[in-house]
């Protein structure tokens, strides 16, 4: 075995050898900081955007978040102005054995599903007349006018719709002068339990199908006019060219405007609020309602938490398969 000699003492080795691992360690620690360095000019727009969004998260975590889950820690409580009670799933239980919660959540489906059946058969059927070929000053004047209903807020299209179906408004004068109804006969359609659900909804058709319209006409202006030449030349008729070119076309659009629709339909409170206020006995009575008067009227916050709870479940649910369907959409 050769043994080298360094003639150096064994101090001075110690103290080259311990420089040595400093040496080391300090060039560790200088590639350390220029990676984080490069690293941060790599992701230095990602950095600042991030840094604005801060703000706009707070606000979001204020303004939604905390009155989420403050609501879903009420609803396990029995609540009112001067106490607070733990009931763990009491109203919960409660709520799955009020036939009056049952009864408000079936007028809900109800309600929404007439709501998007009609807004899409309504513009639909619009959007196909004014993609025809006509004058484009017609056109964008019929557009003009069949969108007047979407700018009205729901509580002033409410109303307008009250003074419509008063026994002796508008649309009973139209009746009598069609012969349906007798002169001296007064319909009362939002007295009445078997119309006020019927005219709350016929309202809410009137005053967004100009959304489903115009979404809709957009996406036919969108369809390539040489898929229909060639059907055409192929000798289909309109229906299939229908069947087979323009539905199959607005899949998308129809997907997403539907799913929409359904959420703000399934949490609409103005138009019962307005018009019937739930009634009569509670024939009219949708969920956003019922959780309005059970907190505020009946002071039952507990009970209208829990109300809110389902509610949101639904609408969660529904607005998952909408960001999914968009996501797909756009990969």
């Amino acid at each position: 075995m050769t043994v080298l000699h360094t003639g150096a003492p064994p101090s001075r080795l110690v103290t080259a050898h311990k420089s040595a691992g400093l040496s080391r360690t300090g060039g560790r620690s200088r590639i350390g900081r220029w990676t984080v360095l490069s690293l941060r000019r790599r992701y230095r727009e990602e950095i600042l955007a991030y840094s604005f969004l801060w703000p706009a998260l707070l606000i979001l975590v204020a303004l939604l978040i905390y009155p989420l889950v403050d609501v879903i820690r009420l609803s396990f409580h029995d609540s009112n102005l001067q106490r607070e009670t733990w009931v763990g799933f009491g109203n919960y239980a409660a709520l799955l054995q009020d036939p009056l919660f049952w009864r408000s959540f079936g007028q809900t489906v109800i309600f929404t599903g007439f709501s998007v059946v009609f807004h899409l058969a309504i513009g639909l059927a619009l959007a196909l007349l004014l993609n025809m070929q006509i004058n484009d000053s017609f056109r964008a004047i019929a557009r003009g006018l069949l969108i007047v209903p979407w700018l009205l807020a729901p509580t002033v299209a409410g109303m307008i719709w009250v003074l419509m179906l008063a026994p002796f408004g508008v649309f009973n004068g139209l009746l009598v002068s069609v012969g349906v109804i007798d002169a001296n006969a007064s319909v009362s359609w939002l007295g009445d339990p078997s119309t006020a659900l019927g005219s709350v909804t016929a309202m809410n058709v009137w005053r967004a199908f100009p959304f489903f319209m115009v979404m809709l006409l957009a996406g036919l202006q969108a369809v390539p006019k040489q898929l229909y030449e060639a059907a055409e030349i192929d000798g289909a008729s309109l229906p299939r060219q229908f069947w087979h070119i323009t539905l199959p076309q607005l899949r998308g659009v129809i997907t997403t405007i539907v799913l929409l629709d359904s959420i703000w339909s399934f949490r609409a409170f103005d138009p019962v609020f307005v018009m019937t206020g739930g009634g009569p006995a509670h024939a009219s009575e949708v969920l956003a309602s019922a959780i309005y008067f059970d907190g505020f009227q009946k002071l039952r916050f507990g009970y209208a938490s829990a109300e809110a709870v389902v509610m949101f479940v639904v609408l969660f649910t529904v607005s998952a398969i909408y960001v999914r369907r968009t996501m797909s959409n756009v990969s």
